[in-house]
């Protein structure tokens, strides 16, 4: 008899690969949860600390900032698996920027572009690019971030990202306003086992 050779089955019904559960069987163990037994005996399970979601956990996010008439649109990614990110993890983040709603006869620059990371116990300035980066329709602005590990025991990452633009006043003017675009990119981080 097949059962009889094997530990733990009782009848030749559990070996069925149905995906629906067998009549009468009981339910597999959780993978996410482990059990075991306090000072009375009685049996505890221990449940592990959930990880937030963040916004890169699927790879991309697109972040819209308007700026009077016209919008900044700023497209963060990530070939790291962002849902591994812990507070000792070295992060590589690209950032894409580009002017929407706005005509191409005004000229609009980027002159700085910042990151501040802040992990609760420290904050600093991870990146900054200044110059005067043409970024008038059709032409993006393009960079790589390197977020450097963070304070240990550090849950989270908050990034701060700063766009400062000159906008034409009128086209072939060569007078210029400035306006700041912020955004804002909270990326979780793996504690103690966290899934």
């Amino acid at each position: 008899m097949l059962c009889g050779t094997l530990s733990g089955c009782g009848s030749l019904k559990e070996l069925t690969s149905s995906s629906k559960p067998l009549i009468g069987s009981s339910p597999s163990p959780s993978a996410s949860a482990t059990a075991s037994r306090d000072a009375t005996g009685d049996s505890v399970v221990a449940k592990l600390p959930a990880r937030a979601s963040g916004p890169l956990d699927t790879g991309t996010v697109v972040h819209r900032l308007k700026q009077g008439n016209f919008t900044v649109q700023v497209t963060y990614w990530t070939g790291d698996n962002a849902k591994l990110y812990t507070a000792e993890t070295v992060k590589t983040i690209n950032v894409a920027a580009h002017i929407e709603d706005a005509d191409s006869t005004h000229r609009v620059t980027v002159t700085t572009f910042q990151v501040i990371q802040d992990d609760g116990a420290k904050r600093s300035v991870v990146s900054t690019d200044s110059g005067k980066f043409d970024v008038t329709p059709p032409y993006p602005y393009n960079t790589v971030v390197t977020l450097p590990a963070a304070t240990a025991g550090a849950t989270q990452l908050a990034l701060t990202i700063r766009f400062d633009l000159l906008v034409e006043t009128a086209p072939n003017s060569n007078s210029y306003y400035r306006s700041t675009a912020l955004d804002s990119l909270t990326l979780p981080l793996l504690t103690n086992g966290a899934k």
